[in-house]
């Protein structure tokens, strides 16, 4: 027999445990695998079906409802308000941040909170509308007092940033 003369080929098929003198193992049976695991899908190891088993992935029932998507842009809104503009531009005011609201009318967003002027509280807000697909901040109203101004200016700058993090007036 020369060195590289390969052996012949054994067609019987060798059970390794039993050469070994051990058990063979049993296969579980497959069905109780997960039929809601995304991940399953992938990993089955009959890639010939292409069928793919009823409610293995969730489907949304429904769009985003705009409550839900007003109370994100608030907030992202929230997390986007200069605090020291708030508090320097109100002497006397405490701003609830915890009372920051977005309303949403046609192409308008309103933000809003409330400021605690000595016991009375007002409730400052800014809009933002949405044109030609873009955010443009409203000028503040002819009467608002000069004091008022930087609240108002902040307000919209954060509202205007929260919308433009998601993204274009014509995807929300």
């Amino acid at each position: 027999m020369d060195n590289f003369t390969l052996p012949e080929e054994d067609d019987e098929e060798i059970d390794i445990y039993a050469a070994l003198g051990l058990n063979t193992p049993i296969e579980e049976n497959q069905t109780g695998v997960n039929i809601y695991d995304p991940l399953a899908a992938f990993m089955d190891e009959d890639d010939d079906d292409d069928v793919v088993a009823h409610g293995m992935f969730v489907e949304t029932a429904s769009p985003v409802s705009s409550e839900r998507v007003e109370a994100l842009i608030a907030t992202l809104a929230r997390d986007l308000l200069d605090e020291e503009i708030l508090h320097s531009s109100l002497e006397g005011g405490r701003v609830d941040l915890s009372s920051v609201k977005v309303e949403r009318d046609r192409d308008a967003y309103h933000l809003s909170l409330i400021v605690d002027m000595g016991g009375h509280q007002i409730k400052p807000f800014a809009t933002v509308l949405a044109v030609e697909n873009n955010w443009k901040p409203l000028a503040p109203p002819k009467g608002l007092h000069a004091r008022w101004k930087p609240l108002y200016e902040s307000l919209c700058r954060a509202l205007t940033s929260a919308l433009a993090q998601q993204g274009q007036p014509s995807t929300i």
